[in-house]
């Protein structure tokens, strides 16, 4: 498998974890039994390195580039450093914008025909790519690739291509890394058939999943005040999975009624 050393280092911060019975909530407020924090490799110096220089080959590889980019908060534990490397120019995109100060989203300078390289620790759907991306070309810069040090192959791939940007990942959630990291002691046996599983279908397993643990939500929302302090429950159901609101939203509105919280928040967010 090509970047061991990455992989190896992943697996040795411990970045790799599954829970099938309390799965993980995404960044776009999709579930799953298995969550990669990339971040963990700042932890490992020498897999850290190796990211970065994997990196670094990748943006090499690409031809002219003006500036390199990434996005709040973990990407730029890898685009800064690229940057250096490269000797480019960085460009950050704020989750959100900034009142004070020069405001705006971006810190660093993009000019109309700049061509930047986005770089990046994960991608799953491709929510958050898109939103760097969008950031970037409203501002007059061209990004047609997006360098990656894992993807979940979850659909973020054809979502790029989809905007004319291809992704460059140094590793994937496949059956040689699954392997890979059952042999390093990452994952039992049993843990790689259950994520395999998983991956064949991840809308089905999730969709199950929640119908059959509708506490899952519940769990996840607290109010106070009649004010929501806590609504990862309401957004899987509103974000990620609206289509089961008439099924489990019986359940949410009960503990939304119960936190003294308007039900009206339970409504499919508009695409």
């Amino acid at each position: 498998m090509k970047h061991e050393r990455v992989a190896s280092a992943l697996i040795g911060a411990g970045a790799l974890r599954f829970d099938a019975r309390e799965p993980f909530v995404f960044t776009s407020k999709k579930i799953g039994p298995v969550y990669i924090d990339v971040r963990q490799l700042t932890t490992v110096p020498e897999g850290w390195k190796a990211a970065i220089d994997a990196l670094v080959e990748v943006v090499r590889g690409l031809g002219s580039i003006d500036s390199i980019s990434g996005g709040e908060l973990a990407d730029l534990f890898f685009s800064v450093p690229v940057a250096l490397q490269l000797g480019l120019p960085h460009v950050a995109i704020r989750k959100q914008p900034k009142s004070h100060g020069v405001g705006g989203r971006l810190v660093g300078k993009v000019s109309p025909g700049d061509r930047l390289a986005h770089v990046s620790d994960l991608i799953t759907l491709g929510t958050s790519a898109l939103e760097w991306i969008g950031v970037i070309r409203e501002s007059g810069g061209v990004v047609s690739d997006y360098a990656v040090v894992f993807d979940r192959k979850q659909g973020g791939r054809e979502a790029l291509a989809a905007e004319g940007v291809k992704l460059h990942p140094l590793l994937e959630l496949n059956d040689d890394f699954l392997s890979f990291a059952s042999a390093r002691g990452g994952l039992a046996k049993n843990q790689v058939e259950a994520v395999r599983n998983y991956l064949a279908d991840p809308e089905k397993w999730s969709r199950e999943y929640l119908l059959r643990n509708p506490g899952f939500l519940v769990e996840r929302i607290e109010g106070r005040g009649g004010t929501l302090t806590r609504a990862d429950g309401v957004e899987v159901l509103t974000d990620g999975y609206p289509e089961l609101i008439p099924e489990i939203g019986g359940a949410v509105r009960r503990r939304l009624k119960d936190v003294g919280v308007d039900e009206a928040v339970l409504s499919p967010k508009a695409p």
